[in-house]
């Protein structure tokens, strides 16, 4: 049942972020006055199918991409060839109101094609020409007559005035450029909703508002209204210092002193095992166990063991939860491991580079290598090299202000992110690739995750993930909305467009490119989920 909740959500989540994008194109071309076919979410087989006017609206099997279908996008919008024997039905006038292509349907007129222009430039006047028996008769075909494929199934021919190709440059921008924009657009309204529900957050004091359920503040009967003054003998007179002085641990367990609410100028002292994780490796010191609703935190700290393992430390030959580390190696050095106070001292040394992990799993020896994400590209990203986390919420109140900017805020902050991540992949210096790359089936895990723990959390993700589509979209790639962009900047600046049949190669080309893409990363994605 839950994998079927998650699934569902996963498909809703996807389907609104292609939904938005596909309408943005579709919104800008009818707007353009360019003949829309098809508006379809998803793809494969047809689900479900409806004909409004001149589209036909559709939901397909697979729910991941989308598409409209323009008139003038491929090289020809023309369904007959001269040779081919067709059918016509005329109005009183004589003039072609329907191209018979279905067998089931009687026309007025069978004959075989001479000759045909269904485009019309310049104004035009549509034809036909047709040999019956011998005699050549051209027919006059108007501008809004359909093509009568089968039963079920009538496209509308495309004039010059409709097709895409016959509009002006800037119309044409408008219509790639929509999809991301929406995509945007999406982004900035699901954080806007966010945002209401979120406080300016008090980070010149060091009182609390509470204490997350299960995480190390939690054991130490902190409550709202408590603040923390020392961390290791670390003053702490804001969040500032708090977040400081966090930042620069280097042991799994802290000392940490707390003047309660009811007594100011009394500090008591606890001694704290943290949550830790390492993002440079892809290690974590805590287990995470959701049961019935609940959520059980085990944090391993004198001892050795895997809470968890992500990204490249996990996967079917990587690290697994409960392994022991005995050793680390590194250009040929080995470091002998005996708790989490050495974990966290090799990797506050070392924060790059190939490493090989000797553990014991079930008490059988084993290893693991792998490349390290480097610290500036996890600063990039805008995380913490080494993440050590208490479970503590600061005091917070509305603030109008805080509110209006806070989908803006947080959208710059995210696209930042995405745009860091892209550069990295292309930075020689670090060691990120497509293998660190996502596809549905991370996608889907990701969404199962930010579902669990609630809706604001599900919406900023979908917010994020919509990010994500829009630009990677504008990447100048042939195939996607920013390859088309650049072959109209090519046109802006030669002042004519590029040879029809050579731009559909490339991006045909690029297409089965992407697509091999996509089944790399989804074939990672399987070993992740289900490796490790």
């Amino acid at each position: 049942m839950l994998f079927l909740t998650n699934l569902l959500v996963f498909i809703l989540v996807l389907g609104i972020i292609i939904l938005v994008h596909e309408f943005g194109h579709f919104y800008m071309a009818k707007k353009a006055g360019i003949l829309c076919h098809e508006f379809s979410i998803g793809m494969g087989p047809i689900v479900y199918q409806k004909r409004k006017g001149e589209t036909v609206y559709s939901i397909r099997g697979i729910p991941i991409g989308g598409f409209v279908s323009m008139a003038g996008e491929s090289i020809s919008d023309a369904l007959i060839k001269k040779g081919q024997t067709i059918g016509l039905t005329l109005n009183i006038q004589d003039k072609v109101t329907s191209i018979i292509l279905n067998r089931h349907r009687k026309p007025d007129v069978i004959g075989t094609v001479v000759d045909y222009d269904l485009y019309g430039k310049e104004g035009a006047a549509l034809f036909i020409t047709l040999e019956q028996e011998g005699v050549a008769t051209q027919y006059q075909v108007l501008r809004d007559a359909r093509y009568d494929i089968n039963d079920r199934q009538q496209l509308w021919i495309t004039p010059a005035e409709k097709s895409f190709e016959s509009k002006s440059l800037w119309q044409r921008f408008l219509v790639i450029f929509a999809g991301p924009f929406m995509n945007f657009v999406l982004a900035i309204a699901l954080f806007a909703i966010i945002g209401f529900f979120v406080a300016k957050p008090d980070l010149e004091s060091s009182v609390i508002a509470d204490a997350v359920p299960a995480f190390p503040a939690s054991g130490i009967a902190l409550e709202p209204g408590d603040a923390i003054r020392m961390i290791n003998g670390e003053t702490i007179d804001s969040w500032h210092d708090l977040s400081r002085t966090m930042a620069m641990l280097d042991q799994a367990s802290v000392q940490i002193g707390i003047a309660k609410a009811d007594a100011p100028d009394t500090i008591i002292y606890h001694d704290v095992d943290l949550v830790v994780d390492i993002l440079i490796a892809g290690i974590g010191n805590t287990r995470v166990v959701e049961e019935e609703g609940s959520t059980t935190l085990t944090i391993h700290t004198d001892e050795p063991i895997i809470g968890r393992a992500i990204g490249r430390a996990g996967g079917r030959d990587g690290l697994m939860t409960g392994d022991v580390i005995a050793s680390i190696t590194i250009n040929n050095q080995i470091y002998a491991i005996s708790d989490w106070d050495d974990i966290i001292a090799f990797f506050r040394t070392y924060d790059k580079g190939d490493i090989t992990v000797t553990y014991l799993r079930n008490g059988q020896p084993g290893e693991a290598t792998y490349s390290l994400i480097s610290e500036r590209a996890i600063t990039k990203l805008g995380y913490q090299p080494i993440n050590f986390t208490l479970g503590i919420v600061p005091q917070s109140g509305f603030d109008l202000l805080y509110t209006l900017g806070y989908p803006f805020r947080t959208f710059y902050q995210n696209t930042s992110q995405v745009l860091n991540t892209i550069g990295l992949l292309f930075d020689r210096n670090e060691q990120l690739g497509l293998g660190d790359l996502s596809g549905p089936v991370g996608i889907y895990s990701l969404v199962s995750t930010t579902r669990s723990q609630g809706l604001l959390s599900l919406l900023g993700f979908t917010a994020f993930l919509s990010i994500n589509i829009g630009l990677l979209n504008l990447l100048p790639i042939p195939a996607l909305d920013g390859g088309r962009l650049v072959f109209l900047g090519v046109e802006a600046v030669t002042r004519k467009p590029l040879n029809r049949k050579l731009e559909n190669t490339i991006n045909n080309l690029m297409f089965f490119l992407l697509l091999a893409l996509f089944v790399f990363v989804t074939y990672n994605d399987i070993l992740r989920l289900f490796g490790g």
